[in-house]
């Protein structure tokens, strides 16, 4: 009977994280940093950086997840698409969920790896993850497409990244921007 109420328990836990997956997420302001252990700590930043030949049909509003991650570096997973339904790093203009419409990913340690491309993502394109290693510092850029008749509405970001190394930890936050 007992393990009957603790399944019962469960299952209601994890319908309530999937009808509101930010429940569990921390409230944090822009330009303050999210610590992952000792290893890992994040900043989110509006920025005024230019995506070149992205065609938007609203207001351009680009945010920066600034990284840094020591010499010992870090291995991070999210998932990213066009596709405000499957994207866990979306944008919220009030009550609208707005998915990214291009990312730049710039990471010093990469060497010559680190094209800064301006990858466009397609809401046709299913994209499982991402999974990146990098040391010191970097960034991800994104860029979201506001409605014009959103651009004056305040707006959040919300996050949920997965450092896989060198410690597993996973964390949901909204930024206030």
């Amino acid at each position: 009977m007992m393990r009957k109420i603790l399944l019962l328990v469960v299952v209601l836990m994890l319908a309530i994280d999937v009808a509101y997956p930010q429940s569990s997420a921390s409230r944090v302001q822009a330009g303050e940093v999210v610590p992952f252990g000792e290893s890992l700590f994040v900043k989110v930043v509006k920025s005024t950086k230019p995506f070149s030949d992205v065609k938007l049909k609203g207001e351009a509003f680009v945010v920066v997840l600034e990284m840094d991650a020591g010499k010992p570096g870090a291995t991070l997973f999210y998932k990213l698409s066009a596709d405000p339904a499957t994207t866990e790093l979306f944008l919220l203009s009030g009550e609208k969920k707005i998915a990214p419409r291009a990312v730049v990913e710039d990471f010093p340690s990469w060497g010559k790896d680190n094209d800064k491309e301006v990858d466009k993502l397609d809401p046709k394109d299913t994209i499982g993850g991402v999974t990146l290693s990098f040391q010191q510092k970097g960034s991800i850029s994104l860029l979201f497409d506001v409605p014009l008749e959103d651009a004056k509405t305040p707006k959040k970001l919300s996050v949920a990244l997965r450092v896989v190394e060198p410690k597993d930890e996973q964390r949901k936050f909204v930024v206030t921007l």
